[in-house]
């Protein structure tokens, strides 16, 4: 058949094609000459010239390739099949006064340390062996006894969070991974065929020995947020590190404590899985940092804080509102502004905070009763009462408003107008001067002071007593060396104006009147101020006139014990002090405050003024106009050996717990009587 169809295809082909004719040869006339064959060699010249200029091109190219751009290209080759993982460095110590160990530091193991990287032992897996064996998990979580879906559901978030060319961690990093020792890595190491991938390295995590001590100042370190990459970039921190400071000193010396990031250079495949680890730069850790801050006098300072706390919450009668829901309390060096201690309560254990804190604890700090995340010290802002008489007092005798022997009569009331104003703490004194009102803490006396300079503003300006405030550091930035502290404000015609113009509906009277001077000159109005400030303009006031920024370090450290910055003194600015029988009048008057018949004389009886001068000064300020609940207790007041210069101040601030002489000086007492039994250690540097 096949033949058949084939012969039918052919007998329908159209008719032969006609036959070509015979082929000739045609004879040129002998000695012609072929016209074509100059054009052909023209053609083959020109075509060795065009190949040539090819190769020459090609071989200059190549010559390119490789000696110019050779180590460019083979750069870019090499990151085609490389991978740098950042490794981060152990974060620097804090440490108290007493100086940071040079040996390594655990969380056990206190002594000055009140900050530290500890070092623990990680597992890790490999992220291309877990997705090509699936047996690994089931493996660990058997080995570590926790559920499988436990460690499937920790690796998946931390997919996300770290390097995609970095090892997963799968135990060894609590509270979300299951603890490591020395059986589990021997179990791994001798069955490598049950852990493909599975392999040891040491991570740093933060640890706070001494718990909620000082937390709110030495504050914590979290994962760096997108805000804080964009700023800190340039510093070479990456979008994973986990360890930034987010509050108090760990953010406010955040650049010198992180230490550099050491480098892993990985071989990856075409897709990216790491095969092998070329090189390795190790971290270098972060700087120590040694603060002025005595760790027994912080301790002293936390403990009678907290049993003054408990005592008025014991006895607290809360129909009288007094509730004494948060504290601050600071402790400075008067003649070079160190911070020696500094509290706030309530507090809460920082190492909530490691390595991640939970969600239901975060929400806990946030909502409960006294807001333990602030640190009062520097952020307590409250009328300061009659502690605030210091610069009303200053302001009188520098200019000339009154002299040291100057009486007015306190006759328990003070009449402005159609408002009378009544004494708080005294009653009727009688004719008293300014060191009897300083030290029995006449309220009528200063209502004088204050109705007196609004009645003689053109003689004493419109500001006097604020300028004089401002001067002590009220209302101004301290300079203090802390992140979140805050500047107080001065009562002031300027201020009602800026406060009305801000929330008309929360201040609609910009108007200010005489009245008004009045209630500043005493401390209340809209004066706020914080412990620390309040500490340093008795600081200022007792050195005889200089005011210091506060300093919360001491010196920076190198890894090895090596000092790198000795922090000096600085200076804010000074204070023009009433001359010599001005400035003891009052002086005077602290004194008195804390000996008999002085408003915190029972406070301080018993203390061996023999050897030690004390002065301090009271004070009770009103929290809202219409009394509803307890008063903000203060108490401050500065002093040292007899004979020698004053040495030390402390300032406690204690919301709605009443008079600043039941509340406030109790707890000055106790760092008193420690001070006058242990001087603070001597700086280790």
């Amino acid at each position: 058949m096949g033949e058949r169809r084939r012969f039918r295809a052919l007998s329908d082909a159209p008719s032969p094609i006609t036959p070509l004719g015979p082929y000739t040869i045609e004879h040129r006339t002998s000695g012609a000459r072929d016209p074509s064959r100059p054009r052909l060699a023209l053609r083959l010249s020109i075509t060795a010239l065009v190949v040539a200029a090819l190769f020459s091109v090609l071989l200059v190219r190549l010559w390119t390739l490789q000696v110019i751009e050779g180590p460019k290209l083979f750069s870019l080759a090499q990151q085609t099949t490389t991978r740098v993982v950042a490794t981060p460095a152990p974060r620097g110590l804090i440490c108290a006064r007493g100086g940071c160990p040079k040996s390594a530091v655990s969380c056990v193991e206190r002594s000055q340390v009140l900050a530290a990287d500890t070092i623990d032992e990680v597992v890790t897996v490999s992220r291309s062996e877990l997705s090509s064996d699936k047996v690994i998990v089931p493996h660990l979580a058997q080995l570590f006894g926790v559920p499988t879906t436990e460690i499937e559901d920790e690796l998946e978030a931390e997919a996300e969070q770290y390097s995609p060319y970095a090892a997963l961690p799968v135990a060894g990093i609590p509270p979300n991974l299951p603890a490591v020792d020395s059986e589990d890595i021997a179990e791994i190491a001798q069955h490598p065929e049950q852990f493909p991938g599975v392999s040891f390295s040491q991570a740093t995590e933060r640890c706070y020995p001494y718990d909620d001590l000082a937390a709110q100042t030495i504050g914590y370190v979290g994962a760096i947020t997108a805000p804080e990459y964009k700023a800190y970039a340039k510093d070479g921190y990456q979008e994973t590190d986990t360890q930034f400071g987010q509050s108090g000193l760990e953010a406010e010396y955040e650049l010198a404590l992180r230490g550099k990031a050491g480098s892993e250079l990985v071989e990856v495949d075409p897709d990216g899985v790491p095969v092998k680890t070329l090189s390795v730069h190790l971290a270098v850790p972060g700087d120590d940092v040694v603060l002025n801050m005595d760790l027994g006098l912080e301790q002293t300072l936390q403990k009678a804080l907290i049993a003054e706390l408990n005592a008025l919450h014991a006895g607290a009668n809360k129909d009288d509102g007094v509730n004494a829901d948060w504290a601050g309390a600071v402790v400075l060096d008067v003649q070079n502004g160190a911070v020696l201690a500094m509290d706030s309560y309530p507090t809460y254990d920082a190492n909530d905070w490691v390595p991640v804190i939970s969600q239901s604890t975060y929400d806990s700090l946030l909502n409960e009763t006294g807001r333990p995340l602030n640190n009062y010290a520097v952020t307590g802002l409250q009328a300061p009462g009659s502690t605030f008489k210091l610069a009303t007092a200053t302001a009188a005798l520098d200019d000339g408003l009154i002299t040291p022997t100057s009486y007015i009569d306190d006759t328990g009331t003070y009449t402005i107008g159609t408002t009378t104003l009544h004494d708080a703490d005294a009653g009727p004194l009688g004719e008293i001067n300014v060191t009897t009102a300083l030290a029995k803490s006449s309220d009528v006396f200063f209502y004088t002071l204050g109705g007196w300079f609004a009645e003689n503003t053109e003689k004493y300006g419109q500001t006097p007593i604020q300028n004089m405030a401002n001067s002590y550091g009220i209302g101004v930035p301290s300079g203090i060396d802390l992140s979140g502290a805050l500047a107080g404000q001065v009562d002031s015609a300027k201020l009602r104006v800026e406060q009305h113009d801000e929330d008309p509906k929360a201040f609609p009277d910009e108007q200010w009147f005489p009245g008004d001077n009045v209630e500043m000159a005493f401390g209340q109005g809209e004066t706020l101020t914080t412990p620390l400030e309040v500490a340093n303009a008795y600081a200022t006031f007792a050195n005889g006139g200089t005011r210091y920024a506060p300093e919360m370090v001491a010196a920076l450290l190198s890894p090895s014990g090596k000092v790198l910055e000795r922090m000096k003194p600085r200076v804010e600015g000074h204070v023009k002090l009433p001359s010599g029988p001005g400035y003891q009048a009052m002086l005077a008057g602290f004194e008195g405050a804390v000996k008999p018949g002085g408003t915190a004389g029972a406070d301080f009886g018993g203390f061996n003024f023999s050897t030690w001068n004390i002065a301090g000064k009271t004070g009770t300020a009103t929290a809202n106009a219409n009394a509803t609940t307890a008063p903000t207790a203060w108490f401050v007041a500065f002093g040292g050996p007899s004979n020698e210069k004053p040495q030390y101040v402390v300032a406690i601030e204690v919301d709605q717990a009443g008079y600043g002489a039941d509340a406030a000086a109790p707890v000055a007492r106790q760092v008193f009587d420690y001070l006058y039994l242990h001087a603070p250690e001597r700086l280790h540097l």
